[in-house]
């Protein structure tokens, strides 16, 4: 899906951001550096990111996701959710459950949001194994 944040409505974009916040809040110790890259994209300015009505629960996220038509971009969304979800190496229940009770509200099946977290826990094994190739002998 190349350059799909460059598709994206202004209120689109808003939602993707305010999608993310929410996760983040979710997050104990998130890693900022993926989302700050998603925001830089969207060109939103630091002040921009702040006036960003924050999502305060689960059910209000997905009402809000839910009103973006294209199914590949609430599927984005979902997937972004994901990344900035374990971008601390964690996932917690809550989150877990969260992200779960959003993608089945916004009509995507239990089963391909399993998908979207077998995909990202594949993508943390890669990423520690590459770890241990380069740290694990020394």
């Amino acid at each position: 899906m190349p350059n799909i944040i460059g598709t994206m409505t202004a209120e689109q974009k808003e939602i993707f951001v305010a999608a993310m916040l929410f996760v983040m809040d979710l997050s104990q110790n998130p890693e900022m550096d993926y989302l700050n890259g998603r925001i830089k994209e969207l060109g939103f300015s630091e002040s921009a990111i702040k006036k960003i009505k924050k999502f305060k629960t689960h059910d209000e996220a997905a009402a809000a996701i839910k009103k973006i038509k294209d199914i590949k971009l609430r599927r984005y969304i979902l997937r972004e959710m994901i990344l900035v979800a374990i971008s601390n190496h964690e996932l917690s229940d809550e989150e877990i459950s969260a992200i779960y009770a959003i993608g089945t509200h916004i009509g995507i099946k239990q089963e391909k949001v399993s998908d979207f977290f077998l995909w990202a826990a594949k993508g943390l094994e890669w990423e520690i194994e590459g770890l241990q190739l380069i740290e694990g002998d020394l």
